[in-house]
């Protein structure tokens, strides 16, 4: 029986290059990987601030024309170094607005590489494309700050439609301030209402662009949050109009760790312009998104098919093939426990899986090093698809599987105790499953494990009988305890 939640059985062929050639940065990445889940093996950006100049003069400055010229004649050359011959390059709203922009970018062209100028609702669109494949179940408003302007567009059922660019980029806010907040306040609001975009019934607002990720910093600092990636996190849309609230009441820090200067000065306009689009939008919720644009660029060139993956699965897989876990004893593992009693009232979305993987992986490390190694990799490594209370419940997996403590108050506090404890009965079912057959993929796919009436049963079936030691009898018993049934189910 084969996992419903495929992955793809290749990495991408060759190295993917998107460069995004913005208002604020100019910036290469370059994807490795499995397609859906892609890996950056290469990430850099100048900030040669080329909306600044169109903002002031309606014209791209000598000066940052200079800046992102000069290092898009790197990223041609590296990109000629690593024979990277998938390319996309696209150009956004400074080059857009700018009156010398297609001068700009005949330049540009002459480096060898092909810039393809976007129109606001592309750019809109695109980097909600970017979000539906981290979030495959998005659903609200998608709002992305660049430095000249904010893109808008509507997601739900994995499609997104009504995308619209809006004046209030990061570079121009601090201008636009100048006349007072309620002056500002009243030209977001009336340009928002006349996008007519809004959420309703508990939509999510997803935020996506670096001057938003500060805000996440921020807030992350501020909370004592327990991870250190900002993409999924998430917060009420009243908690984020009260961090916005400090902010603009100069409550700004000096320094956030991971931000340079420049973005920590960012933070107040932006909470400025977040603040108001909350109030006009009302989110339930809100979430920072890492995948944007540059993601959405990429995710364009696959197929429906890869692009209806789960994004996490295939990460997860990626990573645990990496680490020598046999493909095909995963997924035996996955069908020994899909029993309704395992995968619990949530139903299966992949995080099981996920969870199956990575704890397959843990198995590889030395046993001294196991649990911390669990743990780095469910809550800090960057997949994506999966929340904070996702991570917390994967760990809680590989540490049961591993004899360890899931309970800690670490994870306590991401996903709560019914959540922990849906973890911990995964990871003790892997543990039984692991140990009765060794690692080994049994013939003819037993069902292995059957549950009657509550009660935890191992069925191996003619000729494996022999398998059957008290290590797996223990094991079975600590499966029952956690599904609190009576252990002394049968056992044949």
């Amino acid at each position: 029986m084969r996992s419903p939640f495929r992955w793809s059985d290749s990495p991408m062929a060759g190295e993917r290059a998107v460069i995004d050639i913005g208002s604020n940065t100019v910036r290469m990445v370059v994807f490795d990987g499995p397609p859906r889940a892609p890996r950056v093996v290469f990430n850099e950006k100048v900030a040669a601030k080329l909306g600044k100049g169109v903002y002031e003069t309606s014209e791209l400055s000598p000066k940052s024309m200079h800046m992102a010229l000069a290092a898009l004649n790197r990223f041609s050359l590296l990109l000629k170094a690593r024979k990277v011959a998938s390319v996309e390059v696209v150009a956004t709203a400074a080059s857009r607005d700018a009156r010398n922009g297609g001068v700009f970018l005949a330049e540009v062209a002459r480096l060898g590489l092909k810039p393809r100028l976007i129109s606001g609702e592309e750019e809109a669109l695109t980097s909600a494309l970017g979000v539906i494949g981290a979030f495959p179940a998005a659903k609200g408003v998608v709002a992305d700050l660049g430095g000249g302007s904010l893109e808008l567009v509507h997601v739900a059922d994995g499609t997104s439609e009504h995308g619209c660019s809006l004046p209030f980029g990061s570079l121009r806010l601090p201008d636009q301030l100048v006349n007072g907040s309620e002056t500002f306040n009243r030209a977001v609001r009336k340009a928002i209402k006349a996008s007519g975009l809004a959420c309703v019934n508990g939509d999510t607002l997803y935020l996506v662009g670096g001057s938003h990720r500060a805000l996440a910093r921020f807030s992350m600092l501020r909370e004592g949050w327990l991870l250190d990636d900002p993409h999924g996190y998430s917060l009420s849309g009243e908690h984020a109009v009260s961090m916005c609230r400090a902010l603009r009441s100069g409550h700004a820090p000096a320094a956030v760790p991971g931000l340079s200067a420049s973005r920590t000065a960012s933070l107040p306009p932006t909470a400025a312009l977040l603040s108001e689009l909350i109030r006009e939008i009302k989110p339930a919720t809100v979430v920072f998104s890492s995948w944007g644009l540059r993601e959405g660029v990429y995710l364009s060139r696959l197929s429906t098919q890869v692009r209806g993956e789960n994004p996490l699965v295939a990460g997860v897989a990626d990573f645990a093939r990496r680490q020598g876990v046999s493909m095909a004893f995963a997924e035996q593992v996955s069908a020994w426990t899909s029993d309704p009693v395992l995968v619990g009232p949530d139903g299966d979305n992949g995080l099981r899986l996920a969870a199956i993987l990575l704890t397959l992986a843990s198995q590889r490390i030395e046993p001294n090093l196991r649990a911390e190694h669990a743990l780095d990799w469910t809550l800090r490594k960057r997949w994506v698809g999966v929340t904070a209370e996702g991570r917390a419940i994967m760990a809680a997996c590989a540490l049961a599987n591993c004899g360890a403590d899931p309970a800690r108050p670490e994870l306590l506090r991401l996903a709560g105790p019914a959540p922990i404890r849906r973890g911990a009965i995964w990871g003790q079912a892997v543990r039984l499953c692991r140990r009765l057959t060794g690692g080994a993929v049994l013939p003819n796919e037993p069902k292995l494990l059957h549950f009657a009436g509550g009660k935890p049963e191992v069925i191996l079936g003619e000729g494996l009988n022999g398998l059957l030691n008290e290590g797996a009898q223990k094991d079975r018993r600590a499966l029952g305890a956690l599904l609190e049934t009576d252990t002394a189910g049968a056992m044949r």
